[in-house]
């Protein structure tokens, strides 16, 4: 996993509000203070996370990371999202970082779809791994605070439905690592 993030380099992180983003967020903030913040204004109300998660990041790290800026079609097939704000960013950024991770088909199938970018400007340093290793992460650094503050579910933009893959995904990962979720997004 790398989240090398060289200094003279300006950053982009997409931020979604969940536990995946904002956990890459908080590493980087830690190596860089040249990061830009985007996020798309998805229907699951990933905008209503972004803020909140931002304000903790810069009062734990004291630092002082501008606010998310909001692009993107919400409109678009979900895995088309990103990209239809990326490419009106593409020019402000060194290296894009994105947090989505992998999971492992044969306990948690038909998940989305998560592909690998292939352009070297776009890093993900969490695609090898699995939600298990994120939730581990964020006992590592300490971060429950942080992770309370996550939201998850796809199908509600408050609290979790608990049906939806994302909601499963997440069931399974603290399951597996013998934690309680005490987070109510």
């Amino acid at each position: 996993m790398d989240i090398s993030a060289p200094s003279e380099k300006s950053i982009g992180v997409f931020l979604s509000g969940g536990m995946d983003s904002a956990l890459l967020l908080y590493l980087l903030a830690q190596r860089s203070d040249k990061i830009k913040i985007f996020t798309i204004p998805k229907y699951d109300g990933a905008e209503l996370y972004v803020g909140p998660i931002v304000f903790w990041i810069n009062k734990r790290l004291g630092c002082n990371l501008p606010d998310p800026i909001i692009i993107g079609d919400p409109n678009a097939n979900h895995e088309l999202q990103v990209n239809t704000g990326l490419y009106k960013v593409y020019h402000t950024c060194d290296i894009f970082y994105f947090a989505g991770n992998s999971y492992p088909e044969d306990i948690l199938p038909n998940g989305p779809n998560r592909t690998r970018r292939k352009n070297p400007k776009e890093k993900q340093p969490f695609f090898d791994l699995y939600k298990t290793d994120i939730v581990k992460m964020y006992v590592e650094h300490d971060l429950m605070d942080l992770l309370t503050l996550t939201h998850t579910c796809t199908e509600q933009s408050l609290g979790r439905c608990n049906n939806c893959w994302q909601c499963r995904e997440r069931q399974w990962a603290f399951k597996e690592c013998g934690i309680e979720d005490l987070t109510n997004t």
